[in-house]
């Protein structure tokens, strides 16, 4: 079972790709929680929801994308699949469980990432919350929708688990 949160899950869709493309053995599963799956941050909630999300700003993830492509950026490109997995396959992949808020810049990076792992067959659960920002499970102790969140996560991976 694999599970990452906003870079760290775009690093474990990452993984998987890269594993599958090797034919190596995958996980049983994936937990992403407002996963970053596109530096080149193409998604119009990057625009929509700047204001309402407190912990990530478009101007921090596009210095960060300059700091992953390099002084050389015309060799490498944000949406190419290495880097950003929204941009890769997701067939072959194992079961997914993606969380977003409607309030976060990286709230299509998650729909758009569902639409392309359907498309590819894969068996997905979508959560969103509901004018919830970035990452909002981390707020279990405020918010009971953070913990009800972490309470499908938990029911989800016992589903995975016989």
């Amino acid at each position: 079972m694999f599970m990452g949160d906003s870079a760290g899950g775009g690093l474990s869709l990452l993984t998987i790709q890269a594993l599958i493309s090797q034919k190596l053995p995958i996980p049983c599963g994936v937990v992403v929680l407002s996963p970053w799956t596109d530096i080149s941050s193409s998604g119009e909630s990057y625009t929509r929801n700047h204001l309402t999300d407190f912990i990530c700003k478009p101007d921090n993830m596009k210095w960060m994308a300059k700091q992953i492509l390099g002084s050389n950026p015309s060799q490498l490109s944000a949406d190419n699949p290495v880097f950003s997995p929204l941009f890769g396959s997701f067939e072959g992949f194992p079961p997914m469980y993606i969380n977003v808020g409607t309030a976060e810049i990286l709230e299509d990076d998650s729909r758009r990432v569902l639409a392309k792992a359907q498309e590819a067959g894969v068996n997905v659960t979508f959560e969103e919350g509901l004018h919830l920002t970035h990452v909002y499970p981390i707020f279990f102790s405020y918010f009971p929708e953070a913990r009800n969140t972490l309470d499908n996560i938990n029911k989800w991976i016992q589903t995975i688990f016989p």
